[in-house]
């Protein structure tokens, strides 16, 4: 164990001392391990692989979904109705007690669907490490499985090789590496195997497994593998966070408790007034079983599930993958947006903005001078062709990505770059400590050498420069102090600026000479302007965000002056806002307690610079604190933890990582953050279309439950049997329902601020609206045609009816037809917050057309087509008496119309049929 607490102990550290200490504080050394310590420290430290994650168990989770208050109910209920069948069979009981148990299953089968997807962040996570490595064993280069590595073997490494476990340099040859996957960091970092006083993740000694190389080769030695690299803390970070209850999960459990506990409790009680009253046992068993089924909306959770799904088909299109159906809610509830920088907001590709004239600060215009600086930082760059020369191809060249940005601009202004790259005979690589890069061009006829590199690094070598008009003039103090106020100016607008110099030489230089012996009396030609261009779309759909109430927050890896820049340029950061009222930095975030956190945030802090994944998450903490719906947006592995924690994860699809995509609930698959805009607008009309098609089924419940209650307080016979009760729940309501879920948005839909975490989907104003109003109406006329088809055929008041008796059958059959074309009217009116519902277009929703045809077919079936007639248990009444139930249908309609139109003007500033929380 003595081998565990040495590398422990040296973590944190061995970025600060020389190479010499890094080999003995890991016991290693230039020949690498011998093979008796590399068995000793696989005992130690076991094999270098990140653990797996626990596998997704299906029948724990529908056992999950079979215990939820609504599958209990009903699977009670079901039991019931069997344990009546044996009783007495021949009532009807064992076909409830089917289409009861059928339900049940319905309901879990579909919350089962929603919840499966296959947990694969860790496999994901597997293929960011090699399989392979190269490594010096007892003097000996070996080829191993990247598993086997252990700490203080000698890693050797070169282009384009993935690192297999977090590693100290001792040996650097124009190393370059990005860790864009794990940090973000869109730059490739020039690496070196001299200690460091950088802090630990920034050291450019340090390989983190998971990084990739992009240039050079080098050695190092590891000193952390498996779930002791960074690269492991963060899959332990995906692997453990429990992702949170979307807002729609914890409204759909709510309306379930409450909607039960209403079946439950009147159930119950009618079942002891009944008792009480004398009733037979068996009465007020079918009693309680009615309260129960006409309380219980058996259809309203598979139509939730079809409107999410189809709503997530319609997101598909415009190119937002949902992987979890509830996100498609939760995005429409979201208060803040919490993105990346790199690949979400910018294009994650380096490019030369501009190429800028050295003496007054602006773009060149002469292409002849643009084609001289090109070439020039082209000459300075080291590139190889990946491809054949294809005419228009920008993308067939592989090194540093500036060294690719160059290519590229140079094959935009100029043309092919590889007569430049071919005649460029010999290039001296980018040295960390001078910020530069060379190289010799000769062609026989000229030999050039040319420098790129930071302006710092050039300035004490330049001896004249290019000036307007492109005479070369001698650099002096000036001319160089003005140069200095044009890098300044565009650093400040986040640009990278390179500059490019050149000297002619007579004769070709030493094979073996220096790169010091050539740079002396430099010419300037100018500068280059780099940046990370941002997605064109992202400043409107950044304001779009704003309009809708919607803050957004940049956390990114970047520097942070980078970050501000980028703020500034897509309307993130507000003209008013100061630099340190926007920045938070990790350091400082590092220090922050929670609760200063939430109040930075409070106070507009939207930009958090160079931070870690555990920083994500502790900003994601500090918002939900503030009671706030959260998304966060990234594409790398860094982002994996966040997208976890966070209400809705969204992931780039184009450009991000596998893993990032396994743990988010949204995939953009063009990369675009404008398209998160519209999946806000979708999940916003998901909400207000589910409040309306809840308010839609839940009406037909009130028309449902009177009959039982005039049944046991009148001597009235029972209006409404149980299996009449679920032909109109999981029969007539299905469609309709259904359509409201597709209903395009209202108007006003994305100039309305998110509702409050706290706002329910069954609000009060829509228990009222659905149960005290719409219902009343319903049942009052339903129990009005069934009392006028008794009254007609004869009956008399608190005389007994045989429920096979066709005046009987006749009675219950034209309730039941009353209430199904009753909800035409119903369903037309919901279609609309406050309009007629006939403004949106007669047939402007398919479904809802068509439920409405079903409707009407069954509402004549239903009385007089004897197969249906069977089953119901209902009978024919004349025509007359059925176009008398015909008029619920404008009733209904038109009272609700003349509510909308007397409803409080506070009603204008929502968006469902609950006000709004501001």
């Amino acid at each position: 164990m003595a081998d565990e607490v040495h590398v422990n102990a040296t973590y944190g550290e061995i970025h600060s001392r020389n190479v010499a200490d890094v080999y003995r504080w890991l016991d290693s050394r230039e020949r690498g391990l011998r093979l008796e310590e590399v068995a000793t420290r696989q005992r130690v430290h076991g094999l270098n692989r990140l653990p797996r994650a626990k596998r997704f168990r299906v029948l724990k989770s529908l056992g999950r979904h079979f215990g939820n208050f609504f599958s209990i109910l009903l699977d009670v209920a079901a039991a019931v109705c069997f344990l009546a069948h044996r009783m007495e069979p021949g009532e009807g009981m064992q076909l409830l007690g089917v289409a009861l148990m059928a339900v049940s299953i319905l309901n879990a089968t579909f919350s089962l669907i929603q919840e499966l997807r296959a947990e694969h962040a860790m496999e994901e996570l597997a293929k960011f490490l090699p399989p392979t490595v190269n490594v010096r064993r007892d003097g000996k280069l070996q080829q191993l499985l990247a598993e086997q590595l252990v700490p203080g073997d000698l890693l050797i490494v070169a282009d384009g090789d993935k690192i297999a476990a977090d590693a100290r340099l001792v040996v650097s040859e124009s190393l370059l590496v990005s860790n864009a996957a794990l940090t973000g960091e869109s730059r490739a970092l020039a690496m070196s195997e001299r200690p460091s006083r950088m802090p630990f993740h920034e050291s450019a000694n340090i390989l983190f497994a998971g990084a990739v190389v992009m240039r050079g080769s080098g050695e190092a030695v590891v000193f952390a593998t498996g779930a002791a690299t960074a690269f492991g803390k963060v899959a332990a970070l995906s692997c453990n966070v429990i992702r949170p209850v979307s807002p729609l999960q914890l409204e759909t459990r709510r309306m379930i408790r409450a909607l039960t506990v209403v079946a439950v409790t009147m159930g119950l009680s009618f079942f002891v007034y009944g008792v009480a009253s004398g009733r037979s046992v068996w009465t007020n068993i079918v009693f309680m079983l009615g309260i129960i089924v006409a309380n219980v909306p058996e259809g309203l959770l598979p139509t939730f599930t079809l409107a999410l799904s189809m709503a997530s088909l319609r997101m598909a299109k415009k190119h937002v993958l949902v992987k979890n159906l509830e996100a498609v809610e939760g995005l429409g509830a979201v208060h803040v947006i919490c993105t990346d920088k790199t690949g979400t907001l910018t294009r994650n590709e380096l490019a030369i903005a501009s190429l800028v004239e050295p003496s007054d600060g602006q773009p060149l215009e002469s292409l002849d001078r643009q084609t001289q600086m090109l070439s020039a930082a082209l000459i300075a760059s080291q590139l190889r062709a990946t491809g054949p020369s294809i005419e228009g191809c920008v993308g067939r060249w592989s090194g540093d990505p500036l060294d690719v940005a160059v290519a590229r601009k140079y094959e935009a202004v100029v043309g092919d770059p590889a007569l430049i790259i071919k005649e460029t005979v010999r290039h001296f690589p980018f040295d960390l400590a001078k910020r530069r890069e060379a190289g010799v061009f000769d062609d026989g006829q000229q030999i050039l050498f040319a420098v790129k590199g930071a302006w710092e690094s050039l300035r004490p070598l330049i001896g004249h420069m290019h000036v307007t008009g492109g005479t070369v003039e001698e650099a002096d103090e000036a001319l160089l102090s003005v140069c200095d106020g044009h890098v300044k100016r565009l650093a400040e607008l986040g640009q990278r600026v390179i500059a490019v110099a050149y000297r002619r030489l007579t004769s070709p230089p030493h094979p073996k000479a220096a790169a010091e012996s050539l740079e002396r009396g430099l010419v300037l030609l100018g500068f280059m302007a780099i940046d990370d261009p941002l997605r064109e779309q992202v400043p409107q759909a950044i304001a779009q965000c704003q309009s809708a109430g919607i803050r957004t927050i940049m956390v990114t890896g970047d520097h942070p002056d980078t970050a501000f820049a980028l703020g500034r340029k897509c309307g993130m950061v507000g003209n008013q806002q100061s630099y340190e009222q926007a920045i938070v930095t990790g350091s400082e975030l590092e220090l922050l307690p929670q609760y200063q956190l939430a109040q930075r945030l409070h106070d507009g802090a939207v930009i958090f610079a160079r931070t870690t994944p555990e920083q994500k998450m502790k900003i994601v903490a500090a918002l939900k604190q503030l009671e706030y719906v959260v998304a966060m947006t990234g594409d790398g592995v860094n982002d994996a933890p966040a997208l976890k924690v966070a209400d809705v994860g969204i992931a780039m699809g184009a450009s991000g990582t596998d893993v990032a995509r396994e743990a988010a609930d949204i995939v953009l698959l063009d990369d675009h953050f404008a398209s998160i805009v519209l999946g806000v607008e979708e999940g916003r009309t998901v909400f207000a279309n589910m409040q309306k098609f809840t308010t839609y089924v839940l009406t037909s419940n009130v028309p449902e439950i009177v009959p039982f209650l005039a049944f046991i307080v009148l001597p009235v016979p029972l209006a409404l049997t149980v299996i009449q009760i679920l032909c109109i729940d999981l029969g007539t309501d299905i469609l309709p329902a259904i359509g409201l879920g597709q209903e395009p948005p209202e108007p006003e839909v994305m100039r309305q601020r998110p509702r409050a975490r706290g706002e329910h989907l069954l609000t009060r104003r829509l228990m009222l609206v659905a149960y005290l109003f719409l219902g009343v109406i319903q049942a009052a006329y339903a129990m009005f045609m069934f009392g006028l088809v008794l009254v007609w055929g004869g009956w008399r008041w608190g005389t007994e009816l045989s429920e096979r008796s066709p005046l009987y059958l006749s009675a219950t059959g034209i309730t039941l037809s009353t209430i199904v074309l009753m909800q035409i009217g119903n369903v037309v009116g919901r279609r609309s917050i406050r309009g007629s519902g006939i403004d949106r277009g007669l047939i402007g929703n398919g479904i809802i057309c068509l439920g409405i045809v079903v409707e009407v077919v069954m509402s004549w079936a239903i009385l007089y087509f004897p197969p249906l007639q069977r089953v119901l248990g209902t009978g024919p009444v004349p025509i007359w008496v059925y176009v008398l139930a015909w008029l619920g249908v404008p009733l209904i309609f038109g009272i609700d119309f003349m509510r909308k139109g007397k409803r409080d003007l506070r009603a204008d500033h929502c968006f469902s049929e609950s006000s709004p929380k501001q």
